[in-house]
This record gives structure tokens, sequence and C-alpha cells, in this order.
């Protein structure tokens, strides 16, 4: 549809959301603000919506949420899933030297992305501070997992991720100050996104993304930045979701002892063993009991 009618419905794409009230952008490519016709339209940014437009200016009416390829999500209040970005093909997953890398936080987004069927990438930014490359990235390089070391401050090797998102829509996720605002704004080459400094002391970083906001780069790619989280529980319904992101144990986990083992002191486990004989990381496997230990203690979600 090349353009908007009033009393038509139309399709179009989410590109920012606030609760009821949000931006869509439609099919010709214009931004329009909506307004959800009812509470229980809870669109997430990079929704496919459909909605119609009214008069005297009004926001544009948002009357339903079309299925979802793909989505991310999290526990949040009362353990309840929360949805927070959609239709995406792949999660890129921020880190850096400052503050210091939450990797509990990234092996929980990895394991999210692979519950939604899409990829996961880890971007390593600020490598114009210097420091050493941590030993854990190399852990996630013999998982199978892609990881860009890049400098969104001073502009390099950015050709490179930009090129890793041509033809994708990419949800960039991560804890606060890990630089996804001033990621996306290098990828943009104009600021649109809030950028914030570390805070003093601890050294963590200030949340400067507000809600999440989808952008279009000059190569066609889409982009959404995510708010930055200090801890995001992915929504895993089984056993099975956990595991999906640590793609190393397969091949070990198929010749364990029971069916039904979770690879943490059954006898016979071929996985443990693989650990203790440097096959498998310390490192991913550690990651592997911390999210294995939530995810046996909390409740089902709802």
């Amino acid at each position: 549809m090349s353009a908007e009618h009033k009393n038509s419905p139309n399709i179009g794409r989410v590109t920012a959301c606030f609760g009821r009230r949000g931006q869509l952008e439609t099919a010709s490519g214009k931004q329009l603000d909506y307004l959800a016709a009812s509470r229980r339209h809870k669109p997430v940014c990079g929704d496919r919506v459909r909605f119609d437009v009214r008069g005297d200016d009004s926001p544009a009416l948002l009357n339903g949420v079309l299925p979802r390829d793909s989505e991310l999500a999290r526990a949040g209040a009362n353990w309840r899933t929360e949805v927070i970005a959609a239709n995406f093909s792949l999660l890129a997953v921020v880190a850096a030297a400052e503050p210091l890398p939450d990797y509990e936080l990234a092996d929980r987004l990895i394991c999210a992305a692979a519950r939604s069927g899409t990829e996961a990438l880890l971007v390593w930014n600020k490598i114009d501070l210097g420091r050493k490359r941590p030993a854990r990235l190399r852990e996630y390089e013999r998982a199978g997992f892609e990881v860009l070391s890049v400098s969104a401050l001073a502009g390099t090797r950015m050709r490179n991720l930009a090129r890793r998102l041509k033809e994708r829509v990419t949800v960039f996720a991560g804890q606060s100050g890990s630089g996804k605002s001033t990621l996306i704004n290098a990828l943009l080459r104009r600021k649109v996104a809030a950028a914030g400094n570390l805070s003093a002391g601890a050294r963590q970083g200030r949340h400067t993304t507000a809600s999440a906001a989808m952008h279009t780069l000059p190569n066609g790619a889409r982009v959404m930045d995510l708010p930055g989280v200090r801890s995001l529980m992915p929504v895993l319904d089984n056993h099975a979701d956990l595991l999906a992101g640590y793609p190393e144990f397969s091949p070990y986990a198929a010749e364990c002892r029971f069916a039904n083992c979770r690879h943490r002191k059954e006898p016979g486990c071929a996985v443990l063993a693989a650990v203790a004989a440097g096959r498998i990381p310390a490192g991913r496997y550690a990651g592997y009991l911390a999210l294995l230990r939530e995810f046996e203690r909390k409740p089902p979600l709802a």
C-alpha cells in the first residue's frame, strides 16, 4: 500500500512505544504518532500493526497487532512474561571493558536469542580503551558465536559492523554503559539515541534509553536500541530452551547416561567430563550453572 487513507485499514511497523502511545512507520515510510485503541493491544517496538488514520491531526488509532516472527521477552513484575521487542533476525549483545562485563547477562541474552530462533552476535565495544581482550570472548568464539570488536567513539571497525547488520533487523541489548546508543549513533552517522557517561565510583552505567526505539541505517538495515538492563531473565519454558544457548554442550550431552541429565553432578555425565578435560570452557560452564539455578527456582511464567 503506497498511501494511508482516513478510515481505511493500514499496516505499519512500530518504531517507538510508550505504553499505549508511540510511533509507527507506514508502508510509504511516513512516521505517525499512534494511540492503541484499548489496553488489550500491547504493541512493542518492531511489531507489525493495523491502524486507521484519523482527522484533525489526531494520532493514528492502532487496532491490531499482527503475529510475530520473533520476540524478546523477559520476566517482568510477579514473574509475568513481558515482551520488549519483536520481529528481529539478529540480537547484538553489547559488552565493553567498562563497566566490567556482565557475562551472566550476555549468556541470558544468548539464550533468549536461541529461544526466539534468531542469531546472536557479540559486540565488544570501546577497544579504544586499549584493554587486553578478555579470554572469555575466545570462549564464546569456541562455542560458535561471532564476536566483533569495535570502538563506537573512535569509529574503529564500524564498517565491519554495518556490513554485518545489512538486510537485518537487529536488537542491540546489554548492560547500561556498554555503549549501545553510541554504537547506533555511529552507525547512523548522526545523533538520535541518547548516550550517557559511566557513573563515578562503581563505574556502573546510567540508564539513558527510556524505551525501545527503531532506526534505519544508511545501508537500509534496521536497529533497535533497548534500555540498558543489568539483569534480564530470559523466558525459558524448559531445560531445552536453556541448553539452546550452549551449543557446545550438544555433542557431549547426547552421550550422557541419563536423557534428562542437567549436567551438574549426575553420574555418567559426558558434559561434566568434557569440562574436566578442558573441551568445554570453564567460564561458559559456570555461566550455565548460574542460569540453571535461577531457572530451577523460578515459578512458571504467566
